[in-house]
C-alpha cells in the first residue's frame, strides 16, 4: 500500500461521515476529503521526506464549518499518527473546479518518501 493509500485510509477510519480518497475527487460533502503531496525535501543523498496534506470538505455555514472542525480534528489526528507526523492543521477556502470556492481543513505532516 502507498503512503498515500495508507494515510487515506486512515483518515477514513477517524471520524464517522468523514471519507478520504488517496487522489483528488470533486466530491464536495462535509466530510469528504483526499489527500494532496505538497512537496518532497530531499534533505541528503539518502532519500527525501514527503510533506503531505489531507484536505476535509467543511460545512459551508463558517460557524458550522468551525464548529466541525471541533469535532472531527482530534480523531483525525489520532488516527493518522502512525502515518504521519502531523505539524499543522490549518482551516482555508479551496476552490473546487465545478463548485467554487468551499471550507476545509488541511492537515500537514511528512514521513519519509515512498520510492
Amino acid at each position: 500500500m502507498s503512503a498515500r493509500e495508507e494515510i487515506a485510509e486512515a483518515a477514513s477510519s477517524s471520524f464517522t461521515g468523514v471519507v478520504c480518497t488517496p487522489y483528488y475527487t470533486q466530491v464536495t460533502n462535509p466530510g469528504s476529503g483526499f489527500v494532496r503531496l505538497e512537496r518532497i525535501d530531499f534533505p541528503n543523498r539518502f532519500g527525501g521526506v514527503a510533506h503531505w496534506n489531507v484536505v476535509v470538505v467543511l460545512p459551508q455555514d463558517l460557524a458550522a464549518a468551525e464548529a466541525y472542525l471541533e469535532e472531527i480534528v482530534p480523531g483525525l489526528l489520532t488516527a493518522l499518527e502512525p502515518h504521519l507526523a502531523v505539524t499543522s492543521v490549518a482551516p482555508q477556502r479551496m476552490e473546487f473546479p465545478d463548485v467554487g470556492v468551499l471550507p476545509c481543513v488541511f492537515i500537514n505532516g511528512h514521513r519519509e518518501a515512498d520510492h
